[in-house]
């Protein structure tokens, strides 16, 4: 589990693997294949078995079980 906040977005890693996505979504980078700002915690689209997550300005990045690594933004 754990929380990482972007430039204007954040991301939370559940115990269960998944990651959820709030705030700023201008260039996609809440990762719920739209670009509408979210208030509430939205699900990344297509993503589990994560371990790991950072967030950059205008990005988000996940790392998973098998040691591959998810990035996102529009």
């Amino acid at each position: 589990m754990g929380v990482a906040a972007g430039g204007a977005h954040s991301l939370a890693l559940k115990a269960d693997g998944t990651v959820w996505s709030w705030g700023i979504n201008t260039y996609g980078q809440l990762g719920n294949n739209t670009i509408a700002l979210s208030r509430t915690p939205v699900q990344v689209s297509n993503l589990s078995n994560v371990v790991a997550i950072t967030a950059g300005f205008q990005s988000s990045y996940a790392l998973k079980a098998d040691g591959t690594v998810s990035a996102w933004v529009q």
